[in-house]
């Protein structure tokens, strides 16, 4: 009887064990699979991503030059150089130094080397693909693309220059404004000091006038006085 008791516990110890490893297999080979899972969502996320970059930088790279966008930086960078050179040359005439051709080539140089559209047009390629959707894009060049579009673009340099004036001028207006109504502020101020300060002023009392002395006529003449015997 005994014997069969213990052999009873050794099967019944078995079992378990063997049960309890089949639950641990199947729970790491469910943890496996939801990893595998994840990683192959994660995945297919980040390719989806990149492709859709890659449309946007190849429709960012369509826009650019319907914006003419190259066109207003070249324009600027020129503006930029002829400023530095004239600058330039008048600071080398106040300090009695002598602009040499091999100076203002050095520069031109220089300026051109780093101020081209070729070494910007990759970096605002990125940026109009982070900017914007694939569809906005494809709808910016939809529109920029049909006259009225391109008539902005062509327009826009103008219309800019002019909208720089009108700002300009407000701003100069308002600040002559600004300078008016302080001035009037300072000047009210001070008038109301002025008023304040004069008023604590104690005014002072009239200095007592000595009496005059009587007129020699008028003081009765001493008569003769009889001693006291």
């Amino acid at each position: 009887m005994r014997k069969y008791l213990s052999a009873m516990s050794a099967l019944v110890c078995v079992l378990l064990i063997s049960g309890c490893s089949s639950v641990e297999k199947k729970a790491d080979d469910d943890g496996k699979a939801k990893c595998t899972e994840t990683d192959k969502a994660k995945q297919e996320k980040a390719a989806a991503d990149a492709a859709d970059l890659a449309k946007r930088k190849e429709l960012a790279a369509k826009l650019i030059p319907v914006l003419k966008i190259g066109d207003g930086v070249t324009r600027s960078f020129e503006q930029i150089k002829k400023s530095q050179l004239d600058m330039q040359a008048r600071q080398f005439k106040s300090r009695q130094i002598q602009d040499t051709e091999e100076t203002s080539r050095k520069t031109m140089e220089l300026m051109n080397k780093e101020l081209n559209w070729d070494k910007l047009k990759d970096q605002f390629i990125n940026l109009y693909a982070e900017s914007f959707t694939a569809e906005e894009l494809e709808a910016l060049i939809k529109f920029y693309d049909s006259p009225a579009g391109a008539k902005i673009v062509d327009k826009q340099p103008e219309v800019q220059q002019k909208a720089m004036l009108i700002t300009r001028k407000t701003l100069n207006d308002t600040i002559m404004q600004v300078y008016k109504m302080n001035r009037e502020i300072m000047e009210k101020q001070q008038k109301a000091a002025t008023a304040k300060a004069n008023a604590a002023v104690p005014v002072a009392a009239p200095a007592a006038q000595a009496m005059p002395p009587l007129p020699a006529a008028a003081v009765p003449a001493a008569k003769n006085v009889v001693p006291l015997k």
